[in-house]
């Protein structure tokens, strides 16, 4: 079982065809929406862990995924 959150994404959110086409590539999941459409308008956001993340690319966006899963828990439990 993979430790990889699952990362979805709303079609609408990517603004055009190539971000698209990298977050498929990345293996993200695709929704129609995911109801955060003002957020949806105003920049862009992932969704992972069961959480909304949001910053001004996707790279920035999961460089925070990856450091939310770095909880002082896990740390203890490694």
């Amino acid at each position: 079982m993979s430790s990889n959150p699952l990362i979805r994404f709303c079609i609408n959110n990517a603004p055009n065809m190539v971000e698209r086409r990298r977050l498929f590539e990345l293996g993200y999941e695709c929704r129609d929406c995911l109801g955060n459409c003002s957020a949806c308008f105003e920049g862009r956001f992932l969704e992972a862990h069961d959480q909304f993340f949001e910053g001004d690319s996707y790279e920035e966006i999961l460089a925070k995924i990856t450091a939310h899963k770095k909880t002082p828990r896990d740390e203890h439990e490694a």
